[in-house]
């Protein structure tokens, strides 16, 4: 699959979308004029109606993602680029070298009419910042309103990422009325329609609703959201994964209609099981080396994804290059080999290892892994089981999107309270980084930890995480992000 700007060819959507009588209903019950356009932009989020009719319960997957995003800002948001832009704040300032990050709040209503402050801001970021451990990385800042616009966030160390925390949809502020936008909501069956924000003083009943501002939002599952792409029937597909990438080439879509954002994260297998098998840390390591990344990558067939050996994909505030296992750069013949040695070595001593239980999740593109696991391990003679994601497991599925751009996330997500096999002392160290008021101090911190993740064998990395979408041609703003993000308002590229 390649990253192109051409689309290719696919049935164009009718003069008379599907969504006109809606968008004229609406219209009519407003006192709007309809815009002369093609009708709203249509948006499938691959993913479960349930995640987008209510967000708030798990604002991890990428349908709940894409409601928040839409319709309740963070203090920060992401644009078409990845770039870190204004939200509900109109202005920050970052003091105390970098400890301090200071917030001047917008003068915004919530759609009750109600004046927005930052005590309730605070008070709501807080809970969102409680609800996501795992984007938090062991975090506990201090938020606090000082006066009616103004909140500051207090960390106890220096984060220079800190921004790129804040601006991720899952802490975009929801209020029982709703949430500032830069959508409206109103649902209608399995679709939600999101309207844009009024942003005159003008009263909303005079207000022009230009059928084109609008998007038709529905989760769907990924064989039915490409589905309505090809025919014509979507503008957007989002939330695209590697389990999804088979359907790609089932459908029929042309491969450089893919859009494949050039992400940073962890895609791997994390070790849960508790076996004696597992405890033993040349075991784990054999699993790692065994893995032959090359072919998984002609499996799946993504121009450009990266595997990965080693979990940091780049120093991110450790004092040198990341760690690499001994193994690393030596022929797979050689590693299948000596991994072979290691297994024998344990059987000999202990018996029949046990069968490992893997869990993943569902999607053609899942079992193409699970296949290739499969046969990798097999070459040790070890058995292995495909579970559900949710069911107990030896190795499980990691397949996210760094929310910001330090280690201290990285190895935060493999540690203890992210229930892997850790390393009690480089825990130990994670905790001193978080509280370490001297950069130098933390760098080192989070440098030994580094090393003691990677030796200890927690997590197997099999490469980059894989985010994709497609889009139609008219979605002139719709650009590659490094978060893998793409906010709804931006689709459209304003002429100059």
């Amino acid at each position: 699959m390649e990253i192109a700007d051409d689309m290719g060819t696919r049935p164009r959507k009718s003069s008379k979308p599907r969504w006109a009588g809606l968008t004229a209903a609406l219209l009519m019950l407003s006192g709007c004029n309809v815009g002369q356009d093609d009708g709203p932009i249509e948006v499938d989020v691959i993913g479960q109606a349930e995640q987008a009719a209510n967000p708030l319960r798990d604002s991890n997957p990428p349908a709940a993602k894409a409601v928040l995003g839409a319709t309740a800002q963070g203090l920060l948001s992401y644009d078409a680029r990845g770039e870190v832009v204004d939200a509900l704040a109109e202005s920050w300032i970052v003091a105390d070298e970098g400890q301090s990050y200071i917030f001047r709040l917008k003068r915004l209503t919530w759609p009750n009419g109600e004046t927005v402050k930052a005590e309730e801001v605070a008070r709501l970021l807080r809970e969102r910042m409680r609800a996501n451990p795992l984007s938090m990385a062991g975090l506990k800042p201090d938020v606090r309103a000082m006066t009616d616009r103004v909140i500051e966030i207090r960390l106890r160390a220096a984060l220079p990422a800190f921004l790129q925390l804040l601006a991720q949809p899952q802490f975009g502020i929801l209020t029982r009325a709703g949430g500032t936008g830069p959508f409206r909501q109103a649902r209608y069956g399995d679709v939600l329609m999101l309207t844009p924000v009024p942003r005159s003083t003008v009263p909303v009943e005079e207000q022009e609703v230009v059928a084109g501002e609008q998007r038709a939002l529905r989760a769907s599952r990924a064989s039915l959201a490409l589905v309505r792409f090809k025919q014509g029937d979507a503008d957007l597909v989002i939330g695209g994964r590697f389990p999804h990438l088979p359907l790609i080439g089932a459908v029929g879509i042309e491969a450089n209609a893919v859009r494949v954002d050039p992400v940073a994260g962890l895609l791997g297998l994390g070790i849960t099981g508790t076996s004696d098998f597992l405890d033993d840390v040349s075991v784990r390591d054999a699993l790692a080396r065994v893995i032959d990344r090359a072919a998984l990558a002609e499996t799946w067939n993504v121009q450009g994804w990266r595997t990965a050996e080693y979990p940091l994909p780049a120093p991110l505030g450790i004092n040198r290059q990341p760690s690499a296992p001994a193994w690393t750069g030596r022929p797979i013949t050689e590693r299948i080999e000596s991994a072979r040695d290691v297994i024998a070595r344990w059987r000999a001593a202990n018996g029949e290892p046990p069968m490992l239980r893997i869990a993943l999740p569902e999607g053609p593109g899942a079992s193409l892994l699970f296949i290739r696991l499969a046969q990798d391990f097999g070459q040790l003679g070890l058995r292995v089981d495909r579970v559900a994601q949710r069911e107990r497991a030896d190795l499980v599925l990691i397949d996210e999107v760094a929310p910001f751009d330090s280690a201290l996330w990285y190895l935060s997500r493999l540690d203890c309270a992210a229930g892997l096999r850790c390393d009690p002392e480089a825990s130990a160290l994670l905790a001193e980084a978080r509280q370490a008021g001297d950069p130098a101090i933390q760098a080192e911190r989070l440098t030994e930890a580094e090393g003691r993740v990677v030796a200890h064998v927690g997590y197997i990395p099999l490469g980059q995480p894989i985010r994709w979408a497609l889009a139609d041609r008219r979605l002139t703003g719709l650009q590659l992000s490094p978060r893998g993000i793409h906010p709804l308002n931006r689709l459209i590229a304003i002429p100059n």
